[in-house]
C-alpha cells in the first residue's frame, strides 16, 4: 500500500454533543443493541489456520481499500425531512445536508433508519483529476428493518436494490445543481467469490484507482457482527501486516529535567480498553525522520500511529499516522496481528489454495442442489 495514498476528508458539518449522544444511542437501537458505541464490524487478521475457514464455508472476497471507514446513516426528522449522517471510527457524526437517498419504487420518499457500511476513497482518474467515492459493502438496516441477522449475500442484494439503484435513478432525474453538489459518488464495492483470488491479483487490484493494502474475505452466509467479527478475515502479506498504537515520547533527562533538545524514545502503547494503555515497546525512528518531524512541528504526543514489523532488525517502524482512529488496536487484536506475522500466509500460498477453495465451494453447492431437489420431490408426492 502506498504510504502517500490520498485519504479523503469526511464531508459534512459536526453536530452538537447532545444531538450526537442521542444519535449514537439511536443507531445502536436500530440494529438491536444497547449502548452508544461504534457499531462497525472489525476484521481479524489472516493466519494459516483461518485459511482452512475458506475451505469450509462460502466467503466473498474484496480488495481492502486504503481509505476512511464510514457508516452512512439516514433518518427522517420530526418534519419528515431526511437527514444523512456519516459516522467515522471515532463514532463522530457529520451531517451532510446535500445528500438524499430515496427508497426503491418512489423517488419522492426517502430512507429512514437505514444504515450502510462502506468506505470513502480518493480515486486518481486517468486525466489526473481526483474523485471521492463512497464504496458501500454492507447494509445493516433499511427503513427501520434490522437485517444484521441475514446472510451477507442477502444483505448485498438489498444494498443494491434498495439503496444504490434508487440513488442512481434519482441522479438521472434530479436538477443539475443537486447532482453537482453531491460530495462524493456512491457505488458498490466489487465483490468476488472466495475462489476468485487469482482474478483479484491479476485484474481487480491492478486496475484500482485508489490505494489498497490487501484483501478482505467475508462469510457469505454469516450475520453481521457489530464488533470484532471472526467471519471477516483481513489478509495482507505477513511482511506488510501493521498494528496501530498510541505514541508517547520519553525524552532523556538532565538532573531529573527532560531535555527536549535530545532525540526521545518513541514508546508504543497498547490499548487495553476504556482509557487504559500499557507500554508495548519502542518504535525505531531514524535521525532523518526525527529531524523532519521537528522541522515541520509535527504533533506526536498521544497520536495514533500505524507501524509495521521489520524482521531484518526486529524493530517496529513508522508507517503512517491514523488520525481517523481514537485508539490504537486493542491488545487482543495486537496478539492476533503478531500471530499473523509469525504464521501468515504469503500470496503464493493463498493462490495455491484457490483450487481447493473452489472444489469445496462446488461440493457444498452440489449438496444443496440435491437437498432442494429431494425437498421438491417430497412436496410433489404429498
Amino acid at each position: 500500500m502506498p504510504a502517500d495514498s490520498l485519504i479523503p476528508d469526511i464531508p459534512g458539518v459536526p453536530i452538537d454533543a447532545r444531538s450526537e449522544s442521542m444519535l449514537r444511542e439511536r443507531i445502536c437501537r436500530a440494529i438491536g443493541i444497547n449502548g452508544s458505541r461504534f457499531i462497525g464490524a472489525q476484521p481479524v487478521s489472516f493466519t494459516r489456520m483461518t485459511l482452512q475457514e475458506l475451505k469450509s464455508e462460502d466467503y466473498f472476497v474484496a480488495e481492502k481499500s486504503d481509505g476512511v471507514r464510514v457508516l452512512l446513516y439516514c433518518i427522517l426528522n420530526e418534519r419528515g425531512q431526511q437527514q444523512v449522517f456519516l459516522v467515522d471510527r471515532k463514532n463522530k457524526f457529520s451531517y451532510v445536508p446535500q445528500l438524499r437517498f430515496p427508497i426503491a419504487g418512489n423517488l419522492q420518499a426517502y430512507h429512514n433508519e437505514t444504515i450502510v457500511d462502506g468506505e470513502l476513497v480518493t480515486d486518481q482518474e486517468p486525466d489526473g483529476s481526483q474523485v471521492v467515492r463512497y464504496l458501500a459493502f454492507d447494509l445493516l438496516a433499511y427503513n427501520g428493518q434490522n437485517i444484521i441477522k441475514k446472510p451477507l449475500r442477502s444483505r448485498l442484494a438489498r444494498l443494491q436494490q434498495e439503496f444504490v439503484t434508487p440513488y442512481r435513478e434519482l441522479l438521472k432525474v434530479a436538477q443539475p445543481q443537486f447532482v453537482h453538489e453531491q460530495p462524493f459518488k456512491v457505488g458498490l464495492k466489487e465483490v468476488n467469490l472466495s475462489y476468485g483470488i487469482e482474478k483479484m491479483f491479476r485484474e481487480v487490484l491492478p486496475r484500482l484507482k485508489h490505494g489498497s493494502d490487501g484483501l478482505i474475505f467475508t462469510s457469505a452466509v454469516a450475520e453481521y457482527v457489530p464488533s470484532t467479527n471472526t467471519k471477516m478475515l483481513k489478509w495482507k502479506p505477513p511482511s506488510e501486516n501493521t498494528i496501530d498504537f498510541r505514541l508517547t515520547l520519553e525524552f532523556p533527562t538532565n538532573q531529573g529535567v527532560p531535555d527536549y533538545n535530545q532525540k526521545p524514545q518513541f514508546v508504543l502503547n497498547e490499548w487495553q480498553g476504556g482509557q487504559q494503555y500499557n507500554r508495548f515497546g519502542l518504535m525505531a525512528v531514524d535521525n532523518g525522520l526525527w529531524e523532519h518531524w521537528k522541522n515541520t512541528s509535527t504533533h506526536l504526543q498521544n497520536r495514533v500511529v500505524e507501524v509495521n514489523y521489520s524482521s531484518s532488525d526486529n524493530t517496529w517502524r513508522f508507517f503512517r499516522f491514523r488520525d481517523d482512529k481514537e485508539h490504537g488496536n486493542h491488545s487482543s487484536v495486537v496478539r492476533k496481528v503478531q500471530e499473523s506475522i509469525r504464521d501468515g500466509v504469503e500470496r503464493d500460498e493463498l493462490l495455491q489454495a484457490q483450487a481447493e477453495i473452489r472444489s469445496a465451494w462446488k461440493h457444498r453447492e452440489q449438496i444443496l442442489q440435491q437437498q432442494q431437489q429431494q425437498h421438491q420431490q417430497q412436496q410433489h408426492h404429498q
